[in-house]
Order: structure tokens, then C-alpha cells, then sequence
């Protein structure tokens, strides 16, 4: 029973992991989502230092200029003068500029929630295998490890997020 109940906190780490950065992390990856252009009319400051959001009309790709949606520009990669046309994707109610940076940050976000979260999952799996208590102290430097894989993986993962945005915009 105590494995079963590890195997649904395993789960539920990797559903709530998708569904906090999934969609996000394919729109600036460049590989999900509808594309579409984005009108900058003004930018401001986020919430975060440095992440920049922009307002504008949001067109689909292959629509005439009648079906312009006004929406926001989550993550820009810079400030925007108004006027400027981006390439999008569109992710529910928001749009994202494919963004090697942006994708580096995901990534690693990604991996830290699902490491932070599935830990206890796997230290009660262990627990469960063995029928005794397992030692937590390895799954605490295995966590750390973790965390440092994920910023390497982002790492990783930048370069071919940079050409995924050139191809496929």
C-alpha cells in the first residue's frame, strides 16, 4: 500500500510539473502551439527583474487582420518599441516569443519542481522495495544533484531551443 501511494505522489509530481511549465515550455521552445504575430503597443516591467511583458494585437497565422485578438506578450525577450511585429506562439490567453533564454529558464524551473516534488516520492518507493524505513540522507544530496542536473540540462537544452526559434520562429 505504501508503494502505491508512492506511485501516485510520483505521478502527481510529473502532472502538476506539466501542467505549471508544459505548454510554456513549448511555445518558447518554438515546438507547441499555434503561431501567429504579435503588434507590440506598449511594454512594461514584470513582476521579476528583468522579464519584460508587452501588450498588442495577436493575429493567427494565415488570418487577415479582422481576427486581431488584444493580448500580452509574457517574457519578451527585450523591450519592444510599439509597432514592432513578432513572430508567437500562443499558449491560452497569452503569447510567447520562442527564446532560447527563456527555454534555459523553464527547463531548469521544470527541473527543480519535478526533483523538489518526486523526491519524497522516491525515498517512500525506496521504503516500500526495502519494508523498513529507508535512510534519507543520500536522498538529500541525490536532491541537490538533481537540482544542478537541472540547471545543466537547461544548459543543454539552450542550443537547440536557439535553432528551433530561428526555423521555426
Amino acid at each position: 500500500m505504501f508503494g502505491g501511494f508512492a506511485v501516485l505522489w510520483l505521478a502527481a509530481a510529473l502532472t502538476v510539473t506539466w501542467l505549471l511549465f508544459g505548454a510554456r515550455l513549448g511555445a518558447l521552445s518554438g515546438v507547441m502551439g499555434p503561431t501567429g504575430s504579435f503588434v507590440v503597443t506598449g511594454c512594461f516591467e514584470g513582476l521579476e527583474e528583468g522579464d519584460t511583458h508587452c501588450r498588442g494585437r495577436y493575429t493567427p497565422s494565415g488570418a487577415e487582420a479582422a481576427t486581431r485578438v488584444g493580448m500580452l506578450l509574457r517574457s519578451a525577450g527585450d523591450e519592444h518599441r510599439p509597432g514592432t511585429r513578432r513572430p508567437v506562439r500562443l499558449v491560452g490567453d497569452d503569447v510567447y516569443e520562442p527564446s532560447p533564454v527563456g527555454t534555459f529558464g523553464y527547463v531548469s524551473m521544470a527541473g527543480w519542481t519535478v526533483s523538489t516534488l518526486g523526491m519524497p516520492g522516491l525515498w517512500m518507493l525506496a521504503s516500500a522495495r526495502r519494508g523498513r524505513t529507508a535512510d534519507g540522507d543520500g536522498y538529500v544530496f541525490a536532491w541537490l544533484a538533481a537540482l544542478m542536473g537541472a540547471i545543466a540540462l537547461g544548459l543543454a537544452v539552450m542550443p537547440f531551443a536557439w535553432i528551433l526559434s530561428l526555423i521555426r520562429g
